[in-house]
C-alpha cells in the first residue's frame, strides 16, 4: 500500500470502496424498475425500452478490454475517479434527456462506469487484504452493497411513484456518486499494477490470461451467469410482477425487496462456504440450483409461490456472486488487473446478450419462455465452471 495514505485512514478504505460501488447500481435499477413509465412516456415498447441496459453493456465491453491496458499504466484510483466522476455526469443528463434516443445516449455512459469502477475495487481487495481475508472482504463488500441496493429499490420506488424516474436519477444517485468521488480522492492510495512496477509490456497481462484454461472458463461462465442473473432476472423482474401478476409499482418493489434481501444472505453465505468448501464446488452447485429456481419462478402457477420461489432464487444467485468474485482473484494474480477487468467485459458481454434476449423473447413470446432460458444460461454456467475451473483452496 501506498505510503501517501496516512494510517488513520486506512480504516476507510472498505467503506470507500463499498460506497464507490454501490453507487454504479442504482441507473440500472431505476431503468429496470421505471420500464413501464419509460415506454409509455417515449411511446415505445417494454421490449425495446428493455434495450437500454443492453446498449449501456457495449461501451461498456470496450473499455473494459482497455481496461487490461489502462490498469497497468495508470494507478487504480486514477481510473476509479474517472468512473466515478462520467456516472455523476451521466446520471445528470439522464434525467433531463428529452428524447429516447438521447436517454440511450447517456445511459451508454453507465456502461463505461461500470468497466472502469467495478475492476478497480476488486483490484484494491486483491492488492490490499491476504488471500486468506479476500473471501471475507468480498463477502462484506457484496453484502453491504446489496444493503445499498434493497434501499434504493424502496428510495427509487417512492421517488418514481411520487415525482418521476427522472427525479429518481437527480435526487438519489448523483448525491452517492459525489460522495463516492469525494472519499476516494481523500482515501485511497495510489497503487498500481504488478506488472506496471516490474516494467512489464501491457500485452502481457492479456497473454497470461488467454493462456490460462481455468481463467477462460471463469469468464465464459461469467459471462452467461451475469447474462442470465443481471441482464435477465434482475432486470425483467419488476416488469415481471407488474405485468404477469398485474401489480401496482409499489408492491411490485416489495416483492423485488425481498429478491435482494435473498441476495444480501447468499453473499455472506457464498463467504463462507468459499472458505470451507472451496470456490468452486460451492459455485457449481448453486448455479445449478439457480437454474432451476428461475424456471419456476417464472412459469409458478401462484403468486405465492412466486415469492417463495424469488427468495430462495435469490439466496443461491448471492452465494454464486460471492464465489464468482473469489475466484476471479486467484486467477493469473501477477496480472490481477487485467482478469479482473475482462471479466468485467465478460460480464457486461452477459448484461447485454442476457437484456437484448429477454426483450425479443418479451415481444415474440412470453415470460415463461424467458424462465426457460434464463434457468439453461445457468445450467450451461455450472457445467463450464465444472469442466474448466481450477478449484482453488482458500487457506
Amino acid at each position: 500500500m501506498s505510503s501517501d495514505t496516512e494510517p488513520e485512514n486506512r480504516s476507510l478504505i472498505l467503506p470507500t470502496l463499498i460506497v464507490s460501488i454501490s453507487s454504479i447500481d442504482p441507473p440500472g435499477l431505476i431503468i429496470s424498475m421505471s420500464l413501464i413509465e419509460i415506454a409509455t412516456g417515449f411511446g415505445v415498447s417494454v421490449g425495446l425500452a428493455g434495450q437500454i441496459r443492453s446498449i449501456g453493456s457495449v461501451l461498456a465491453i470496450a473499455v473494459a478490454l482497455a481496461m487490461g491496458v489502462l490498469s497497468v499504466r495508470y494507478s487504480y484510483k486514477t481510473l476509479l475517479l474517472a468512473g466515478l466522476l462520467v456516472n455523476l455526469v451521466s446520471v445528470v443528463c439522464c434525467g433531463f434527456a428529452p428524447t429516447f434516443s438521447l436517454l440511450l445516449v447517456c445511459f451508454s455512459a453507465v456502461g463505461l462506469v461500470t468497466s472502469l469502477v467495478t475492476p478497480m475495487v476488486f483490484s484494491y481487495i486483491g492488492e490490499t487484504y491476504a488471500e486468506d481475508r479476500r473471501p471475507q472482504v468480498v463477502g462484506t463488500v457484496t453484502s453491504v452493497r446489496t444493503v445499498s441496493y434493497l434501499v434504493m429499490v424502496q428510495l427509487i420506488g417512492v421517488v418514481v411513484s411520487g415525482w418521476g424516474w427522472r427525479q429518481a436519477f437527480l435526487f438519489l444517485v448523483a448525491p452517492l456518486t459525489a460522495l463516492g468521488l469525494l472519499l476516494s480522492q481523500r482515501v485511497l492510495p495510489s497503487i498500481r499494477s504488478g506488472s506496471a512496477a516490474s516494467g512489464s509490456h501491457v500485452l502481457e497481462g492479456y497473454r497470461g490470461v488467454f493462456a490460462s484454461r481455468s481463467a477462460l472458463a471463469c469468464l465464459l461462465g461469467n459471462l452467461l451467469a451475469g447474462g442470465a442473473w443481471v441482464g435477465g432476472v434482475v432486470a425483467y423482474s419488476v416488469t415481471y410482477l407488474r405485468e404477469d401478476w398485474v401489480l401496482p409499482l409499489p408492491e411490485a418493489s416489495r416483492i423485488f425487496s425481498l429478491l435482494v434481501v435473498g441476495v444480501l444472505v447468499g453473499n455472506y453465505a457464498g463467504g463462507l462456504l468459499a472458505r470451507r468448501l472451496g470456490g468452486k464446488k460451492v459455485f457449481v452447485v448453486s448455479s445449478l440450483l439457480t437454474g432451476i429456481l428461475i424456471v419456476g419462478y417464472m412459469n409458478s402457477p401462484s403468486l405465492a409461490l412466486t415469492v417463495v420461489l424469488c427468495a430462495a432464487m435469490s439466496v443461491a444467485a448471492g452465494v454464486i456472486l460471492t464465489c464468482a468474485n473469489t475466484l476471479v482473484l486467484v486467477q493469473v494474480p501477477q496480472y490481477r488487473g487485467t482478469v479482473t477487468s475482462l471479466n468485467s467485459a465478460a460480464t457486461q458481454l452477459g448484461l447485454a446478450l442476457g437484456a437484448s434476449l429477454g426483450g425479443i423473447i418479451l415481444d415474440f413470446s412470453g415470460w415463461g419462455v424467458m424462465g426457460l432460458v434464463y434457468g439453461g444460461m445457468h445450467v450451461a454456467t455450472a457445467l463450464i465452471y465444472l469442466a474448466g475451473v481450477r478449484d482453488i483452496e482458500i487457506p
